[in-house]
């Protein structure tokens, strides 16, 4: 039997994604499709913890469907859908706000950053302090055996584990299996083309995947390369190379390995090297970037698929909910609301 992952992503920054993005989260996530059953969250509620402009969450929404959805195609094994289109996350959240310690929210990385950073209760939002609980019924409303989370995110899961199992006491109900993070050995943290900083849209040090074609060779030829190297027959440096630590992932092995030869001799120019670069992303991406050209002009058909997406997380969701309001005792002789 295929086992079940849940899986989201906040609609933060402007709703691109980059390189970065791909290696980190989505060329992973494309992988356990092929072995897992995935449910695939635009988080847009939790994005109302620090975006609170009409216009702006909008926008992000929207760009980050396009690019997720471009960058996926199949998604046969995935059930893709928005956090605020299934109302049993917010329901939920509710519920379990009544079963959770204040103490155990206080010891959330989030809420403890932002009063590390001189920030007082007082300009701290009750929707981050309350972030876990939200994440908890994002997680929880489909029993899923794994959560894809990066090491940062570890704490998230481990305060579900504790609201489940809190919930399951309480209750005296085994209504929610206890998830796994799941956090790959070798996740790829990808430095910026300034290779001195994790790659970041606020920091302008990212390789676009959806903009022009002139953005994105901009973007590769300002890319860090060797700064000893002052002339093409210099002998030249891999290590610390930024367009070598791309092509290792984008480049074909053995073009790759013939390039880095001829650098290190100093037969070979840093335009030339980057060169191939872009041409190796362009041809890599060509397929998500029609995708999001097909998907952007027929907004009918992204309607359509968040819709499916949505008929079947609430059929999941909306299960899990029933048994939780007839373990809680919302439900009694009187009762006739089903989903």
């Amino acid at each position: 039997m295929r086992k079940r992952i849940l899986a989201g992503i906040t609609p933060s920054g402007d709703g691109t994604l980059h390189i970065g993005n791909y290696l980190g989260a989505v060329r992973q996530f494309i992988e356990l499709t092929k072995s897992h059953d995935c449910f695939l969250m635009v988080a847009d509620l939790h994005a109302l913890t620090t975006i609170q402009e009409r216009e702006t969450l909008s926008n992000n929404t929207e760009t980050l469907i396009l690019n997720e959805l471009a960058l996926l195609g199949d998604l046969s094994h995935i059930v893709f859908f928005r956090q605020s289109d299934v109302p049993m996350h917010t329901e939920l959240t509710w519920i379990l706000n009544n079963i959770t310690p204040m103490g155990l929210l206080k010891r959330a990385h989030a809420y403890k950053d932002k009063l590390q950073k001189d920030m007082t209760l007082d300009d701290i939002n009750l929707g981050l302090f309350n972030y876990p609980i939200l994440m908890a019924s994002d997680i929880l409303l489909y029993k899923p055996d794994l959560v894809p989370v990066g090491r940062d995110q570890k704490q998230h899961v481990e305060i579900t584990r504790d609201i489940a199992e809190r919930f399951n006491k309480t209750f005296k109900a085994k209504v929610f299996p206890l998830p796994d993070p799941f956090i790959p050995e070798e996740v790829a943290v990808i430095m910026g083309t300034d290779g001195k900083r994790k790659m970041s849209k606020s920091l302008g040090n990212i390789i676009s995947i959806f903009e022009s074609e002139e953005t994105i060779r901009k973007q590769v030829m300002s890319t860090y390369t060797d700064p000893t190297r002052i002339h093409k027959t210099d002998p030249g440096h891999i290590e610390g190379n930024m367009v070598f630590r791309y092509l290792d992932f984008f480049g074909e092995k053995g073009k790759v390995d013939q390039l880095k030869k001829l650098y290190i001799e100093g037969n070979i120019s840093d335009i030339e090297v980057k060169n191939y670069l872009y041409d190796s992303l362009m041809k890599i991406f060509a397929p998500a970037r029609k995708r999001y050209q097909d998907l952007r002009s027929n907004p009918q058909k992204v309607r359509e698929i968040l819709e499916t997406g949505a008929v079947k997380a609430r059929g999941v969701a909306g299960a899990t909910m029933m048994e939780v309001r007839d373990a809680v005792g919302l439900t009694n002789s009187y009762s006739f609301f089903s989903y």
